[in-house]
Formats: structure tokens, C-alpha cells, sequence
């Protein structure tokens, strides 16, 4: 018994092809432009790692051990593998390349404000991060090379330094319309931060005495692993990215996906866990910084280069989020992706000089950005799970399938889990808001070296 009719019944019956600009014909699917599968994992693996990972050894220490850090990732990672197939796969039943769009087929137009409000909002706060990360990377290295006097030269201060590279480096990569030219991009920040990861390892390996305090294995209670629950948030969070990649797939397939999305999230679990464990081994229980690289306090060649690379790695990101960002912009003023090429350079110039004005003159934008991390969650648990309820019961409205039943179920799961793990994040966000200067916020603590260096 088929009860779907009308608008839902073409919407299940489309055929499932799509790409970010119009649709080609069925004659010339063989000839479609896109990025194979090496190409969209390097965007998969650079959208998801990133300024995380020098937050993985400080949270590994505040989980209360190894444990406890790396199976509470590896349950969390199954959720977040399966949540990107998801969102692939219901991006093909609604036949869209955004995830507003999907969202709009799926619950109408007023989930598309919705939707594409969450993503303009969370994309903007996490660009004004990688502004500040680039910042902080070139404090570091201007103190290091040419004192803490640097920063009342004006061609060495931070508000000059960052606006030049930035703009240099940033800039240009922003006014693409298709997300697919970042794909050489994304591997040269895939690159800098495997030298950076290798870094970490030699450390770890070359120091000179152990710790006080040795790592712990095992937490002193269970309460202790939910301290990493942001943090895995914050680091595995490429989800709203995860639909124009899809998009954008020379050969659109949800089987190629599901193994790009798994090949990549292995590559990031080993990357983080890697650097967790050596990083947490290197500095000992209660003593591991909140960056990573902050902790390293010689002047070595081989710890600027990692630094200029975390800087490198931001530069390759932004573009990326800045996208889907945008994207999200023009669908709140009821446009698509093929507006005009003047009116979508204004939109990019607006966004990025505005990013970049706030990163550089307000003091400390941290608690915000942990305030957005619930969002974080909801990208990652919560919208999968009802797209995935919705897509399921437009097909099978009765349920008359197991296999329906099962997808419902697990649909309802993961957006239980996501509204609990947002309560989570968004708890220990208002708790960051109180606490003195000298507990760092566990996810995004970049500001205190810019405090401690610009005086």
C-alpha cells in the first residue's frame, strides 16, 4: 500500500543525482566534474581536524586517564561515522546539496530559517576561531625570534600581522563557488598537521626526564569522562560540511561516501589518539596545557615550523567553513548558490573582513565560541537524527518494514544522545564563564597567550 502522493511522492521517486550546480543530464554523468575519493577524504580529514587536536592531551588528562579518553571516542565515533552517511543518504532522497535545502524538503520552510541560522551562526563563530589560532601562532614565533617588544612595532603587531596573512592566504581561496577546488588546498593542511602530529611524537619520545605525575589509566570516578565529551564535539564536528562534499563527489555514490567518511574518521581517531597520549605521556597527569605547543618552551627550528603549520592548517580550513557558511547566508535572503558573481564576492568580503575585524579588536570572544559548541552536537547527533526519522517515515509512513523500524529507533536514539551531549557542552560552557584566568576553558583557550605576550 502506497500512501505517499503528490510532492512526497516525487520527492522519494527523484532520481538521486546531484551536484552543486545544475543538474546534468543522464547522458553526461561520465563526464561530471568533482573530486574522487582521495580528494573528498583530504576534505573530510581537513575540515575535521584542527585546532581539536591541541586540545586532545589536556582533555585525555581531564577524562581521568586512557581509558576512559579512548573508548568514550571510540563509542562517540560510531555515532559521528554513522550521522555523515545519514546526512549523504538523505541529502539523496531529498535531492538537495545543502543541508538547509535538506531540511526545507524534509520539514518545510520555516526549518530552512532554522537550520540554515544554526550554520551561518556556527560557521561565523568558528572562523573568528581560526583567526585567532593564526594570531596566536604568529604572537608566538614574533616573541620568540624577536622579544615580547614585538608587539609595539606596528609591522610586527598582532592586528597587522594577522590582517596581511589572512588576507594573503585566506582570502584568495573564498570566492570559489564550488567546494571541490578546495580539495588541493585541504591536502596541504593535511600535510602540515601530520608534521605537526610527528612533532608531538618526538617530544614525547626525546624528553629529557619523566614527569611528576604520570598518566593515568584508569579515572578516579565516572563523572571524570564527560569532561571529553566537548572536546570530541569540537574535534570530530565536520558534519555541516559533510552534504556539499557529498555534493560535490565526481562519482555521487552514498557506498564511495560511507568509505570516505569511515577511512577519514579512522585517519582523525588515530591522529587524535596519537597526539593524546603522547602529549598527555610528555607533560604527566595535571600538568598537560591547554594548547599543546604551549608547552614546549625551547626555540627550536623544528616547534616554529609546527607552529607556522598550525597556522597553515587554518588558512586551508576557513575557506571551507566560510562555504557552507555563506551558502546558509543566502538561503535566509531566499537565494541559491548561482547568484550572481558580484553578489556573492560582496557577501565573502563581508564575511570574511567582519571575522576579521572582530577576531582582532575584541578582547576575547572564548566563551562565546564555547557557548556555540552546543551547536556542535546538534550538527553532529541531533539534525541527522531527525532528518533520518523524517527521510524514514516519508518512505514507510506505517512502518510496515523492520528494517524502518530499526532506522526509527536509532533515529530517535542519536537525537536523544545529541540532546543530551549539547546539555552537556552547553553546562560546562556557562561553568567556563565563571571560572578565574587560571582555569583555561577546556576546548578553545587561545586568548591567554595573546594576554600574556602583548603587554
Amino acid at each position: 500500500m502506497n500512501c505517499l502522493t503528490g510532492e512526497t511522492e516525487q520527492l522519494i521517486s527523484n532520481e538521486m543525482l546531484l551536484c552543486t550546480t545544475p543538474n546534468p543530464s543522464s547522458n553526461n554523468r561520465a563526464t561530471r566534474s568533482g573530486t574522487n575519493v582521495l580528494s573528498t577524504i583530504f576534505l573530510i580529514v581537513n575540515a575535521t581536524l584542527g585546532a581539536g587536536l591541541l586540545n586532545f592531551p589536556q582533555a585525555f588528562d581531564k577524562a581521568g586517564g586512557l581509558v576512559t579518553s579512548i573508548g568514550t571516542q571510540l563509542v562517540f565515533l560510531i555515532f559521528i561515522t554513522a550521522a555523515l552517511i545519514i546526512l549523504a543518504n538523505c541529502s539523496d532522497v531529498t535531492n538537495t546539496s545543502s543541508m538547509q535545502d535538506m531540511f526545507a524538503k524534509l520539514y518545510g520552510r520555516k526549518s530552512l530559517i532554522l537550520c540554515a541560522l544554526c550554520i551561518t551562526i556556527y560557521s561565523f563563530g568558528c572562523c573568528l576561531t581560526f583567526i585567532i589560532i593564526v594570531g596566536d601562532q604568529f604572537d608566538r614565533v614574533l616573541a620568540t625570534y624577536y622579544g615580547i617588544d614585538y608587539c609595539h612595532t606596528w609591522y610586527l603587531s598582532r592586528p597587522f600581522v594577522t590582517a596581511v596573512t589572512c588576507s594573503i592566504f585566506i582570502l584568495p581561496l573564498c570566492f570559489f563557488k564550488r567546494l571541490d577546488a578546495l580539495s588541493y588546498a585541504s591536502s596541504i593542511g593535511c600535510i602540515a598537521i601530520c608534521y605537526v602530529i610527528s612533532l608531538i611524537i618526538y617530544k614525547n619520545f626525546t624528553k629529557l626526564e619523566s614527569p611528576a605525575n604520570p598518566m593515568k589509566i584508569w579515572p578516579e570516578n565516572g563523572f571524570e569522562m564527560l569532561q571529553i565529551i566537548p572536546v570530541i564535539c569540537f574535534a570530530y564536528q565536520s558534519h555541516m560540511t559533510a552534504i556539499p562534499m557529498y555534493a560535490c563527489m565526481k562519482e555521487r555514490n552514498i557506498g564511495k561516501f560511507t568509505l570516505c567518511a569511515i577511512l577519514s574518521m579512522i585517519v582523525c581517531f588515530i591522529a587524535y589518539t596519537v597526539v593524546g597520549i603522547c602529549g598527555y605521556a610528555t607533560f604527566g597527569a595535571g600538568k598537560v596545557p591547554s594548547d599543546i605547543l604551549q608547552g614546549y618552551t625551547d626555540k627550536s627550528i623544528i616547534l616554529i615550523i609546527a607552529i607556522i603549520f598550525i597556522a597553515i592548517k587554518n588558512f586551508t580550513t576557513y575557506p571551507i567553513v566560510l562555504y557552507c557558511g555563506r551558502d546558509a547566508f543566502l538561503s535566509l535572503l531566499g537565494m541559491d548558490v548561482n547568484v550572481a558573481v558580484k553578489f556573492r564576492v560582496f557577501i565573502t568580503l563581508i564575511w570574511y573582513t567582519l571575522s576579521l575585524v572582530i577576531a582582532i579588536l575584541v578582547p576575547d570572544i572564548s566563551p562565546i565560541i564555547n557557548l556555540l559548541g552546543a551547536l556542535s552536537a546538534a550538527f553532529i547527533f541531533i539534525f541527522p537524527g531527525i532528518c533520518l526519522f523524517q527521510s524514514t517515515l516519508l518512505k514507510d509512513s506505517e512502518l510496515h518494514l523492520n528494517k524502518d523500524r530499526l532506522l526509527v529507533t536509532f533515529a530517535i536514539f542519536i537525537t536523544a544522545l545529541g540532546a543530551f551531549v549539547s546539555g552537556v557542552v552547553l553546562v560546562e560552557a556557562i561553568e567556563d564563564l565563571h571560572v578565574t584566568s587560571k582555569h583555561v576553558p577546556l576546548v578553545t583557550g587561545f586568548r591567554q597567550l595573546r594576554e600574556s605576550l602583548c603587554t
